[in-house]
């Protein structure tokens, strides 16, 4: 009997179905055209990079041919460049600037009357276009304001050397007017010469707890080989605890004189044998766990010179380490009130500490030397006499400094006369670094040499103090002076703008007021603190003093005066570039009013001074782009000095 043999199911074969294989190559083509999209999204970016950093360095270099151009040729302008086969369309207009208690263009209400031959800065703008990768328009703007008064001011031009991978310094070219440049020779004829400067007009203030963070650029320009060295500072203070005597903490790095040029010491910032500490808690700047691990001596170092806190030996511990307080005395309008109370190995110590940017990183530096500080108006500075003279003086103190001579007078002109109204005043201090025995007497000899470049050979600083400082009128019935609390961003709630005012002078009646700025030495100055060492306990001052006439004839003058705060669009505190143009005018020709703003951490504020009384006229804000609440301030038959409520401008 033949039987039928079946296969069993699970040796049954079957393929692939049509259905299938075209359903499989769907899916592929689909993933090799998303890879194929992604590879040339990602060459395009990469290519329009590239194109928008080739624009830059090209406006950098319009920017610095216009810094060198004589200040009465500096105009506007066109040109089209190739760069790598690509061509950038670049144009550039310059536009005129007048300062008559702020800062006024072609057309604006309150020119001066008759216009100076020459305006008081010009302000720069710098536009490339070009076709991208892919046929999309592209383009950038840079702006930049160049000064009369400082004439061949190129240090805020050039581009920083390249940093490690992190993190990189970004410098931007460009500053407020009220940037000091000094001259680093006393040649009044050089054509040739070195600048420095500090580039902010004030430092960037930032708070993590109650400890502060204090930010500011200095540059040196070389014009004659057309380089700069940027010196990037921070300083912070920090809660700190010691901890154990090893081989992980570092000493200060430093500039030193090689070849008769300043450089950075190559023997600085080496590891030393010696205390460490750590910060106490973590709501502090994230600066502090290296401040609180490096910020110590031992005997090595203080025999090299190179320590961080200038000490006699006599008050250091056997191993050469500087003292450090658990407890210092507060400080309030000039006057230190309580004692210092000596760590011990257990105790939370109080630490600041000074650093700088070395290669994208910061690297501790010595503490800061406060040796002069000079108060002004704001019109002082801006004017060209008295910015001349500043700079005299600052040369002058430096010389005084080096050659172990008596401090000069400062400026004696700096006396205001002004009628009821606010009126910004300015604190400026001058920073020498302790030398080596070598490099002091370097610069000695070639001052005793006639040399007329030794400033370049000395680490001085030039630092705006005004909101850092302390401030103090004598008679604030005629004339007070804003002191309030450094504040930044730290709840959005309680504390949203982030700004403060220090300095601005409220003129009321007619009299005489003293004002008078302070600051305690050492670091202290620097982080707007008390002094937390026994060192720093001198203070600083100096006086303006302000005369007000309330009146011309038998008419009595008045003010008014507010403040203006800024949202971004996104409901942030507006930058310092967002507040720049900001006008306020009045419907009154007979009447004119100025808005001043000192950086990032000032409160903008607006003034109108010296109104007759009976006035009547309204006050008109704008910026393009932005609107104010209220937009108009009406006043009627004018009988005392108004301070009116803040003006909120916001972003569109």
């Amino acid at each position: 009997m033949i039987s039928k043999l079946t296969v069993p199911p699970q040796r049954q074969q079957r393929g692939f179905t049509f259905v299938e294989l075209l359903v499989a190559l769907v899916i592929i083509a689909v993933g090799v055209a998303g890879l194929v999209a992604l590879q040339r999204t990602f060459i395009q970016s990469s290519s329009r990079a590239a194109e928008r950093t080739a624009a830059l360095e090209i406006a950098q270099q319009r920017l610095e041919t216009l810094r060198f151009t004589p200040y009465a040729d500096i105009t506007g302008g066109s040109e089209t460049l190739s760069r790598d086969g690509k061509d950038y369309s670049m144009t550039w207009t310059v536009a005129p600037f007048y300062y008559n208690g702020s800062w006024l263009t072609t057309g604006a209400a309150g020119l001066p009357d008759p216009l100076p031959a020459l305006p008081d800065a010009k302000a720069a703008t710098i536009s490339i276009s070009w076709t991208a990768r892919g046929g999309d328009s592209d383009s950038l703007t840079m702006e930049a304001w160049l000064g009369r008064i400082t004439l061949r001011d190129g240090g805020l031009v050039v581009t920083p050397p390249a940093p490690r991978s992190q993190p990189q310094v970004i410098y931007n070219p460009g500053a407020a007017p009220e940037v000091i440049a000094v001259r680093l020779t006393t040649d009044d004829n050089a054509q040739i010469y070195q600048i420095k400067e500090t580039t902010r007009p004030t430092p960037t203030v930032q708070r993590s707890g109650d400890k502060l963070q204090v930010t500011f650029d200095t540059v040196t320009y070389d014009q004659a080989t057309q380089t700069q060295r940027v010196e990037d500072f921070v300083t912070v203070n920090c809660n700190c605890v010691f901890t154990e005597l090893g081989d992980g903490g570092y000493a200060p790095n430093r500039l030193t004189l090689i070849d008769g040029r300043l450089t950075l010491d190559p023997n600085g910032g080496q590891p030393e044998r010696k205390r460490m500490g750590a910060p106490a808690d973590a709501n502090q700047p994230e600066l502090c766990t290296q401040c609180c691990r490096d910020h110590h001596d031992n005997l090595n170092m203080f025999n090299n010179g190179t320590v961080y806190r200038e000490e006699a030996l006599s008050n250091r511990s056997v191993y050469g380490n500087h003292r450090h307080f658990k407890a210092a005395p507060t400080f309030f309008e000039g006057l230190l009130f309580g004692d210092f109370v000596q760590a011990g190995p257990n105790d939370v110590y109080l630490e600041s500490c000074r650093m700088r940017r070395i290669d994208g990183y910061y690297a501790m530096y010595p503490d800061w030397q406060f040796k002069a500080l000079t108060a002004t108006s704001a019109d002082y500075l801006i004017d060209e006499t008295g910015a001349a003279s500043y700079t005299d003086y600052v040369q002058a103190v430096v010389r005084a400094l080096v050659m172990g001579e008596d401090l000069p007078s400062a400026p004696s002109d700096r006396d205001i006369t002004a009628t009821p109204g606010s009126y910004q005043m300015i604190g400026r201090g001058v920073y020498l670094d302790t030398m080596s025995a070598e490099h002091l007497q370097a610069i000695r000899d070639a001052i005793n040499n006639g040399e007329q470049d030794w400033l370049a050979k000395v680490p001085f600083y030039e630092v705006n103090l005004t909101l850092l400082a302390e401030w103090m009128a004598s008679n604030d019935a005629v004339a007070d002076i804003t002191n309030e609390p450094i504040q930044t961003i730290v709840d959005p709630d309680l504390d949203f703008y982030g700004t403060y005012s220090r300095g601005r002078v409220g003129a009321k009646t007619t009299g005489s007021s003293l004002m008078t700025v302070m600051a305690s030495e050492g670091n202290a100055s620097v982080l707007g603190t008390a002094p937390i060492h026994p060192n720093d306990t001198t203070t600083l001052s100096s006086t303006v003093n302000v005369t007000v006439q309330a009146s011309t004839g038998t008419t009595t003058l008045y003010s008014v005066t507010g403040e203006i705060n800024c949202l971004q669009i996104t409901g942030a505190a507006c930058r310092s570039t967002q507040f720049r143009d900001v006008a306020v005018t009045t419907n009154n020709l007979n009447i004119s009013c100025s808005y001043s703003k000192q950086g990032n951490a000032d409160t903008g504020s607006f003034a109108c001074n010296g109104i007759p009384a009976g006035s009547n006229f309204d006050i008109f804000f704008s910026k393009a782009g932005f609107t104010f609440n209220p937009a108009s301030i009406a006043v009627r038959n004018l009988q005392s000095n108004l301070d009116q409520n803040s003006v909120l401008m916001t972003e569109n």
